[in-house]
């Protein structure tokens, strides 16, 4: 057997070396992957520094989100008011927001700046609940300062898929100060579900109530000092008729709207 020459052992040392250097990420998207952990990271460790570590003092972030409506939204984000919608998400313990990296489609890395777009999957959870999850496309741009790297620029687009729950739109119709009808459009799932539901405001017993008029009926109570009542639990308060319909609703879908916007 032919032993391997000197020259073939310094070019498999050279391409060994090659390929180990190729995989290495760029700075860029290290800084990205970075990013992304220190986010997932915020619930256990509860520090912000982790996170704001990363970004230059002139970062910003523009952001445009379509929700499952189809819904376009647009949001501009400095740096101060990115530590403090941080220190909000602390303080919400019930919420958990987490991504992960599905793929990089592209990637400049320059001596003292480097740019790398990403589609990020993403989730978020209230009480264990998914509020929302979907898909994020990402472009990070990041300058070299001082021998550090930062994030100076994110631009994104966020596009929601699925929710259990979310923020719900009710339209509420009346007859008279007795009688009203909602159309409420909640999260479930990958779309939004509409339903129909009828209430009668009236006095029984002496007591003011407030009906859901269906199969299964079920009686609220409100009272003369505007408590309105699901059995002996206050679930909220009204002066009017509508208000007091609008506090029935806002319990009957408490746990699917985190905030019904009444029409």
């Amino acid at each position: 057997m032919r032993k391997p020459t000197l020259f073939k052992l310094v070019m498999s040392i050279a391409l060994l070396s090659f390929i180990s250097g190729f995989a290495q990420d760029k700075p860029v998207t290290q800084l990205l992957k970075t990013y992304i952990q220190a986010t997932n990271n915020l619930e256990v460790d509860q520090n912000p520094d982790n996170i704001m570590m990363l970004l230059d003092k002139n970062y910003q972030n523009n952001t445009a989100y379509i929700g499952l409506t189809g819904a376009l939204h647009r949001t501009s984000t400095t740096y101060g008011q990115f530590a403090e919608q941080i220190a909000e998400d602390i303080k919400n313990h019930n919420y958990n927001f987490t991504m992960s990296l599905d793929k990089t489609v592209y990637e400049s890395q320059k001596e003292t700046s480097g740019t790398v777009s990403a589609l990020i999957n993403f989730e978020s959870k209230i009480d264990g609940k998914v509020a929302e999850k979907g898909t994020i496309l990402m472009n990070i741009v990041a300058t070299k300062s001082q021998e550090e790297w930062k994030i100076t620029q994110n631009n994104t687009v966020r596009v929601s898929e699925e929710s259990e729950i979310g923020n719900c739109v009710c339209y509420l119709f009346s007859k008279g100060k007795s009688f009203f009808n909602a159309e409420t459009y909640y999260p479930a799932g990958v779309k939004y579900e509409r339903e129909y539901k009828s209430y009668r405001v009236s006095i029984k017993d002496g007591k003011r109530t407030i009906v859901n008029r269906g199969n299964n009926d079920k009686t609220f109570t409100w009272t003369d000092n505007g408590d309105v009542l699901d059995g002996s639990r206050k679930i909220g308060t009204a002066t009017t008729p509508d208000e007091a319909v609008q506090a029935v609703l806002t319990f009957v879908y408490g746990k699917t709207c985190t905030k019904i916007n009444f029409s």
